[in-house]
């Protein structure tokens, strides 16, 4: 049996170690990690559930984040979310060290795969049996680490020419993190940071201002909507990196918006106009 997913009521389901919350609502929204310390989570933003036609698993926009506990990590604002949280130790052996937060390759062979097992095994609700949970956590774990495996590979044999896209994908999979600098992401991509500069000169751009705008993005879509209204402007600065909301002021107005207590105040319909 296929269960209903919508705004109200997220989906969870556990298969042994591994935890999956399947989440679909009506405007753009961010979701955390719900990681225990000893845990990790795979926090996967989408514009739509994923589903399958016949054979072939439709693909769309999508972001992926692993992060452990440390890193305190949010997905990207977006209108569907699949987080999976498990044991640290699945990813023993394979090159990760805590604290990490990693953007994961979403358009390698494995990625739409798994994603659509994964949200099919949140959202179908068969019986199980012991044995058959036991095989569906193991399956589960061996995806994750393939994911994750052929994401690492795909930094390494990254061709210069998709860099640009790379680095973007980084910077928006970890926007929330105090420590995202353009000499991390470079470090992240396995390049030189001057190898990765000049690829955004080439766009007339830095990484610096590419991260400052994205940081900047996030906060607008936390601050124009409703449901984060209980949020204050030093937390809104926090969830998107920021170290205060003086920070987050200064940033707004690098990129040329209003303060964010004025952005806040503009989504309101009874605002009062100064």
């Amino acid at each position: 049996m296929v269960i209903a997913v919508n705004d109200t009521a997220p989906i969870e389901a556990g298969f042994g170690s591994v935890r999956i919350r399947a989440s679909v609502h009506a405007r753009p929204v961010s979701v955390a990690s719900g990681a225990a310390d000893d845990e990790v989570s795979l926090l996967i933003a989408l514009d739509r559930p994923p589903s399958i036609r016949g054979a072939v698993t439709e693909k769309g926009p999508s972001t992926a984040l692993l992060a452990s506990r440390a890193q305190a990590a949010m997905t990207p604002a977006a209108k569907c979310h699949l987080v999976l949280t498990f044991p640290a130790q699945v990813l023993n052996g394979i090159g990760i060290e805590a604290p990490f937060a990693h953007a994961i390759d979403t358009h390698s062979a494995l990625f739409w795969p798994f994603l659509t097992f994964a949200w099919t095994c949140a959202t179908t609700r068969d019986r199980q049996t012991g044995l058959s949970l036991y095989f569906m956590e193991r399956l589960l774990q061996e995806m994750i680490v393939g994911v994750v495996v052929a994401s690492l590979k795909a930094r390494h044999d990254k061709p210069a020419a998709d860099l640009h896209a790379a680095a973007l994908s980084v910077i928006t999979a970890r926007v929330g993190d105090p420590d995202l600098t353009a000499a991390s992401v470079a470090a992240e991509l396995n390049t030189s940071l001057r190898t990765l500069q000049r690829q955004f000169t080439a766009r007339g751009t830095t990484m610096d201002r590419s991260i400052r705008g994205a940081r900047v993005r996030h906060a607008m879509t936390l601050l124009r909507d409703p449901a984060y209204s209980s949020l204050s402007i030093e937390r809104v600065a926090h969830t998107c990196g920021l170290a205060n909301g003086s920070s987050l002021a200064r940033a707004f107005a690098a990129e040329g918006h209003p303060s964010p207590t004025r952005v806040r105040a503009a989504r309101r319909p009874h605002a009062v106009r100064a």
